[in-house]
């Protein structure tokens, strides 16, 4: 369904609950502005998306900040001694 954003102004109830039904398309200037969708199909498509992007979508960047790991305590304390070493020599 189309509805022009005057249409949307003038009978905002009416457009909700046929929203709650189908997607309902708002045009401004002749030119598609927004969809309003019922909670249910937004729930819908935010659950679509998240499983498309667990399933695969991610891009490379992504999957490697997916797989990083937390280094071991001791690992930890390693890094920062060394850290605190370099910036250390670089103020001395």
């Amino acid at each position: 369904m189309r509805v022009t954003s005057l249409e949307l102004h003038q009978k905002l109830g009416q457009t909700i609950d046929k929203a709650r039904l189908e997607p309902v398309t708002v045009t401004r200037h002749d030119r598609d502005h927004v969809v309003i969708l019922s909670a249910e199909a937004y729930a819908s498509l935010r659950q679509a998306a998240r499983k498309a992007r667990l399933t695969g979508s991610l891009t490379t960047k992504e999957r490697k900040l997916a797989a990083a790991t937390v280094p071991a305590r001791s690992d930890q304390k390693r890094y920062l001694k060394q850290l605190a070493a370099a910036v250390g020599a670089k103020n001395a």
